[in-house]
């Protein structure tokens, strides 16, 4: 559960305390009421007045006046209509909340999936085999066929890795261009490494036509933190890129 999910469930719907709700709408029609019953009670004697007067004689009923609405239809018509507002209340929490983890799972991708602890596992087999220096993603990049995680490298620095089917895939979360990224081979494969820059960029392309480009930088700009020296070269890098195992997840694919 994350932040969001965190905050979504803590909010509360107020209880639905139908019979209090309608007993105060019932106290201010019942003095509403009394008004107008007595201001009716006035105009009635005056009618009556007139029409005995008139006919000579006041046995005849009077038309023209209906009854006040019943007391349980009045209840029964307060209690649907608050009932009715709670229950649009919940109805529109819940729907936040579903909407919002839809969002976050979109592609069935978070960090909490295998396929990130993949991508980290590999990395590690071939950048730390002692297990002290790559850390397991905490965040998740994608969309548009895409996948991605920024790994802490050395207490500090970045180790990000993209996986797409273009040599593109990775210029949503990275500026290639100031990479200066030249074509290569490498194993046989076709491939792409930096030539300008501080950072290590490198991009292989593997035979079914997945594009795994892995960055690599003294700096993790989300965090503020950097480490002294990367440690690594670009034919490790290259080598780590390569692995077949740094796939896109089945459903992306």
């Amino acid at each position: 559960m994350n932040e969001i999910d965190d905050l979504l469930d803590r909010i509360q719907i107020p209880p639905a305390d139908v019979a209090d709700d309608v007993a105060r709408g019932e106290g201010a029609l019942r003095r509403r009421r009394r008004w107008q019953v007595g201001a009716a009670s006035l105009a009635v004697v005056a009618v009556t007045g007139a029409g005995v007067a008139l006919s000579g004689g006041g046995d005849a009923p009077q038309a023209g006046f209906s009854a006040q609405p019943s007391r349980t239809s009045a209840t029964h018509s307060s209690t649907q209509r608050a009932t009715q507002s709670h229950a649009a209340l919940q109805k529109a929490v819940t729907r936040l909340k579903q909407e919002t983890r839809r969002v976050r799972h979109q592609g069935n991708v978070s960090y909490e999936t295998p396929v990130l602890r993949t991508y980290h596992d590999v990395l590690a087999a071939h950048l730390d085999p002692t297990g002290r220096l790559l850390k397991l993603a905490q965040n998740v990049q994608g969309g548009g066929g895409v996948i991605g995680t920024k790994l802490d490298w050395r207490d500090g620095g970045m180790l990000e890795i993209v996986v797409g089917r273009s040599w593109h895939a990775a210029e949503g979360f990275y500026l290639l261009q100031d990479a200066g990224l030249q074509p290569t081979t490498y194993d046989g494969h076709p491939a792409r490494v930096s030539t300008a820059g501080d950072d290590l960029v490198v991009a292989v392309q593997h035979p079914d036509g997945t594009v795994v480009t892995l960055i690599a930088s003294t700096g993790f700009g989300n965090n503020g933190t950097s480490t002294a020296s990367l440690g690594l070269t670009q034919d490790q890098l290259l080598a780590a890129a390569a692995d077949e195992r740094l796939q896109l997840p089945a459903s992306m694919r």
